[in-house]
């Protein structure tokens, strides 16, 4: 991945020379819709972690799954007219799952084109750029070493869904858009060169970088100006990060 031509720039990353993912501009996932943008992406990035209590519904134990086996097994489902906000014209129901004997490495193999061979290191490529595009992390937010740490962890999680449900159900819990909220902010902070139609035509990977640059920005001069006026000690700062201007914000 080439920082500048794909994230700044927006180009289109191409995996390999059958596999290609495009980065669609905000007036492209409008016309799509926010809410199913984010649906596709997720079917692309989400970890065993992430759907942890559907997994254990199933007897399956998330810890047993990697990322790559959750799209090995979901990718022939999601038809053409969704991927194709961020494959294009690639049709992923017309891979067929493959198990190599020799050593059981799993493939996803084009019915038309066996040459078209979707394996575990071409996932790692669009994944870690989808990722990184989307500032998703690789990381899951807990995880557990021991069964009853699981059982617990899932069953608060399982509660925290049904809490979410029911306060979409009674209209508490309102639709946020995301993007709507990147925008606002960026539009409205100094410096930011785009108004609200301008920055229709900006690259999805734009507005991150600038919505997470802005507000990194802000913290590190409110943290410089305590440091200048004394309410902050510098020597005992344990994030040294704040002292770089252009930090790595992706991790």
């Amino acid at each position: 991945m080439d920082e500048l031509a794909h994230v700044i720039g927006g180009r289109n990353y191409r995996v390999s020379r059958h596999l290609t993912v495009y980065t669609p501009r905000i007036h492209e996932i409008m016309d799509f819709g926010e809410t199913l943008y984010f649906q596709v992406l997720n079917l692309f990035t989400r970890k065993p972690y992430d759907i942890a209590v559907e997994l254990s519904d199933n007897g399956i134990d998330y810890q047993e799954l990697t990322d790559y086996d959750l799209f090995f097994d979901g990718a022939s489902r999601i038809p053409p007219e969704l991927s194709c906000i961020l494959f294009g014209r690639t049709d992923f129901t017309a891979f067929l799952k493959c198990v190599r004997e020799e050593d059981g490495r799993k493939l996803l193999v084009h019915r038309e084109d066996p040459d078209f061979i979707i394996d575990e290191a071409v996932y790692r490529q669009l994944v870690t750029y989808l990722r990184h595009v989307h500032f998703i992390s690789e990381q899951v937010k807990y995880d557990v070493g021991n069964a009853a740490a699981k059982r617990f962890l899932i069953d608060r999680m399982r509660r925290k869904r049904k809490k979410l449900a029911r306060e979409y159900q009674s209209g508490r819990a309102g639709n946020r858009s995301p993007i709507s909220d990147m925008i606002k902010y960026c539009v409205n902070s100094p410096g930011f060169k785009y108004d609200y139609a301008s920055v229709m035509e900006l690259p999805l990977s734009l507005l991150y970088e600038s919505y997470y640059f802005i507000t990194y920005g802000r913290e590190r001069d409110h943290v410089l100006s305590g440091i200048y006026h004394g309410t902050i000690d510098s020597g005992k700062m344990k994030n040294k990060q704040i002292w770089n201007p252009i930090p790595d914000l992706h991790r």
